[in-house]
């Protein structure tokens, strides 16, 4: 029988080995041993030495989706959950359909409102019964939100 190296108790990543399993299991055509670990979330994760070695991957399935999401906001331009180059840039997603960033006409109530998304948090300026003043309202908070934190982050 193969001798493995004991793994038992070191921290790979996010990861801290538990036990080896006993029954190797395959791993494309050959045999691969397998080590039960706790993440630091608290999750189990089942994962091969050599896995073990790679500390980007050294982390349980919920903990990896995490990182990769990040990952993928970081590479996108998002900062403190904003993306800069969308609130730098004055273009109109394609669902616009009042001509207006951040400003859309709600039915039930007769009225223009104006709303902005900063941080990951939706604000609310206010309904207007002018279009006009929903856009001055829109464009007055994104100075007041965007003017700095775009100072601060170019």
């Amino acid at each position: 029988m193969k001798k493995y190296r004991d793994l038992v108790g070191q921290k790979h990543g996010m990861l801290t080995v538990l036990r080896r399993m006993d029954e190797p299991t395959t791993y494309g055509n050959r045999l691969v041993v397998l080590w039960e670990c706790r993440c630091d979330c608290g999750n189990l994760a089942y994962r091969t030495a050599y896995t073990l070695m790679n500390e980007n991957k050294s982390m349980c399935s919920t903990c990896a989706s995490k990182y990769a999401t990040e990952r993928m906001r970081q590479s996108a331009g998002y900062v403190d959950g904003t993306q800069i180059s969308r609130i730098k840039s004055n273009n109109l997603v394609s669902s616009n359909t009042s001509g207006a960033r951040g400003v859309y006409y709600e039915k039930r109530l007769g009225k223009w409102r104006a709303r902005l998304k900063f941080k990951g948090k939706l604000m609310d300026f206010g309904t207007y019964a002018n279009f006009e003043d929903a856009v001055a309202a829109r464009k007055e908070a994104e100075k007041l939100y965007f003017g700095e934190f775009l100072d601060n982050h170019e």
